[in-house]
């Protein structure tokens, strides 16, 4: 096997293994976020403790509190988002809470929106490579190549 043609099969080897690499990388990204909106509840506040504001160069916005979901089961911690007081309904699990479902759909569509967009602009890119590699030299038919 010649050089030129060996560097080009490394070069289609390593463009496999980032397409191949790349859905899970994303998924790991997301996984916790995924996991959050599926086993999540809506649940309402208890008391909170303290707030903090976020923004910035800071952590995001949040506050200490306890919460009740609708079966009984009662959790405590950091409550994600907006300022929350007691009666105000949230998103939450065991430990983790959101004021809103909105940050964790943000968390996962925002890298997935970004993965598609690139696996579609490198598979057009590619089509296009693949076409213009195939297609006959100007002025020349199919015919004349073979």
């Amino acid at each position: 096997m010649d050089r030129t043609r060996l560097k080009s099969l490394g070069s289609l080897v390593s463009a496999l293994a980032l397409a191949a690499l790349l859905p899970v990388l994303v998924a790991l990204w997301v996984g916790d976020g995924v996991e959050k909106l599926l086993t999540g509840d809506s649940a309402t506040v208890h008391s909170v403790t303290q707030c903090v504001e976020g923004g910035g160069q800071l952590p995001a916005a949040h506050c200490y509190g306890t919460w009740a979901f609708a079966d009984g089961r009662t959790a405590s911690g950091e409550i994600t988002g907006a300022e929350v007081a007691a009666g105000d309904t949230i998103f939450a699990g065991d430990g983790w809470a959101y004021d809103s479902t909105s940050p964790l759909h943000w968390r996962i569509w925002t890298p997935v929106t970004i993965f598609g967009a690139g696996a579609a602009a490198l598979t057009a890119s590619w089509l296009s490579y693949r076409r213009s590699r195939d297609a006959p030299a100007p002025g020349r038919s199919r015919e004349d190549e073979h």
